[in-house]
């Protein structure tokens, strides 16, 4: 049943196969039972066309009730309709579509390029009263719940689905409390499609994220679905992966696989993390995967529109500690991520129970806005609109390019790192010593300052940051590992100047030799036991 409690059933395919396509001498005892008149011949016949082109027509024309739906099989399947030709549709036979004077007839018909359709519709229902006609016009949905299966070449399939389509979910937290998450640009939840009515995911009974994009245009949607679509291409395991698309009462939505946490939930889910060398160098290969992941986005050529965005102008607009309105650098031609926060990392165990993290949160638009400014004082960290890693380019009104990611990618990393040596307590103190007024008098924990100077608005990096990178240096366990992520994070990733950030690419080989050190070198990995 979907939606829950709305008395909208559906057949399984499974099941339709089972009990119809696949079992001829059942769908031979059934049709002899309906008409026992039938000759051996014809009743071959009709089993094998029921068999091998409308085992869905059989199963609603069974369900539908008795009467004319079971003496209509014959003729029906005489006149040629096959499953091919569901949904059937309505034929006017008139100029007006009011009065009710509607055929039911296949679906082709909508190409349909005659003046007069009285003669369109199908002959075998012709002599049905119209509330018998809409009966089955309506019942139909329930053998037409649609199949989400693999895409070709690794391109996600799209389905444009009819809004009376009963879609086949045996579990949808759309309606649950606090089971939705919101964005900018969309809103996620997780649904469990019926196991027959799935390819995308071999796992039992897996969950899926469906992401509702609040726009309904197509070109918004198609961009996302393009980027998302040809990142898929590249088989990142760090990147999460676009399954499927489909439009539904007017909205676009896209399928995801569903993850139990965001990085966020994980460090508050794993407050203590014991310092051992298998949890030390998941941490360390997780940053490797991520650095991977972004890298592979960083060098994905985009078509750069040369119009300035008016969406992203929005998101300053009447901010004084951002001038308003921020630069855009139109030179810019491949990708960036543009919100990498704790949030948008995910955390699966699917294939493995100590799990992988995943880059999400990308697509629509190269700029994630700043819903609100305002957050409570007890969650500095609230997942919508929270500017705590947002670039000091922003503020000074400076070109945003794919080095912005990279300052993102700073803060988780220091964050990450603080969690692995000392646990979330010591996340959330960090977040509290870095906690100060901005310029318009709202409370911020960003990683950097903004002060007036000479030459106008300056940044620099939060006195606090710079302090606590050194307290974990003195940490007891501080290894030369970690002394050289500290070292990254300081030199080349949190640098106010974007030219002076590190590329990803390089981010990624550092990090990769750092990998291969320490599953050589346990003392370098864990320091001093």
């Amino acid at each position: 049943e979907w939606p829950p409690g709305q008395n909208s059933w559906f057949i399984p395919i499974n099941e339709i196969k089972s009990r119809v396509e696949d079992d001829p001498v059942t769908v031979r005892r059934v049709l002899h039972n309906i008409k026992p008149d039938l000759d051996e011949s014809t009743l071959g016949s009709l089993t094998n066309q029921i068999c091998t082109a409308s085992p869905r027509l059989f199963a609603l024309l069974l369900c539908n009730g008795g009467g004319k739906s079971y003496s209509a099989i014959q003729d029906l399947i005489e006149e040629g309709v096959t499953d091919k030709d569901l949904p059937l549709v309505r034929i006017y036979r008139g100029e007006s579509q009011y009065r009710r004077q509607w055929e039911l007839g296949r679906n082709s018909h909508e190409t349909c390029s005659l003046d007069y359709h009285g003669d369109c519709g199908i002959r075998s229902l012709s002599s049905w009263t119209t509330s018998e006609r809409e009966v089955l016009f309506l019942d139909q949905w329930m053998v037409m719940a649609p199949i989400f299966e693999n895409g070709t070449s690794f391109i996600p399939s799209h389905y444009e689905l009819d809004n009376r389509v009963i879609l086949p979910y045996v579990e949808d937290k759309e309606r649950g409390v606090g089971c939705v998450s919101y964005g900018g640009f969309s809103e996620v939840w997780g649904v469990r499609i019926h196991p027959a009515h799935q390819q995308m995911l071999s796992s039992q009974n897996p969950l899926f994220a469906v992401k509702r994009l609040f726009s309904q245009e197509y070109t918004a949607f198609e961009r996302e679905r393009y980027v998302l679509s040809q990142l898929a291409l590249k088989n990142e395991p760090h990147l999460i992966k676009l399954l499927a698309t489909y439009k539904f009462k007017g909205s676009y939505h896209l399928l995801f696989p569903y993850a139990k946490l965001n990085l966020r939930l994980y460090w508050r889910l794993n407050p203590a993390p014991y310092w051992e060398r298998t949890r030390a160098l998941w941490f360390l290969e997780q940053l490797l995967g991520l650095a991977s992941a972004l890298h592979v986005i960083h060098d994905f050529r985009t078509v750069q529109s040369k119009e300035f965005d008016e969406s992203d102008d929005q998101v300053f607009r009447g901010r004084s500690s951002t001038a308003g309105r921020r630069a855009i650098d139109r030179e810019e031609k491949f990708g960036r991520h543009g919100d990498l926060k704790p949030e948008n990392i995910l955390w699966f165990d699917d294939l493995d129970p100590t799990g992988i993290l995943q880059i999400a949160g990308f697509g629509l638009s190269r700029f994630h806005r700043l819903e609100s400014r305002s957050r409570s004082r007890g969650d500095p960290h609230t997942v919508n609109g929270s500017p705590t890693y947002m670039g000091p380019e922003l503020a000074l009104g400076r070109n945003v390019s794919r080095a912005y990611d990279i300052w993102c990618f700073g803060c988780v990393f220091l964050e990450f790192i603080t969690w692995i040596l000392d646990g979330n307590t010591a996340l959330e103190k960090f977040a509290d010593a870095r906690l100060a007024l901005s310029f318009d008098g709202v409370e911020d924990d960003t990683f950097y300052s903004l002060y007036n100077s000479d030459t106008g608005k300056s940044c620099t990096v939060q006195p606090e940051v710079t302090n606590w990178i050194q307290r974990l240096r003195s940490h007891e366990h501080c290894s030369g590992m970690i002394q050289d992520l500290l070292d990254l994070v300081e030199d080349k990733m949190l640098q106010v100047k974007s030219e002076d950030r590190v590329r990803s690419g390089e981010l990624k080989e550092r990090l990769k030799s750092m990998v291969t050190k320490c599953r050589l070198n346990v003392e370098y990995l864990l320091g001093d036991q």
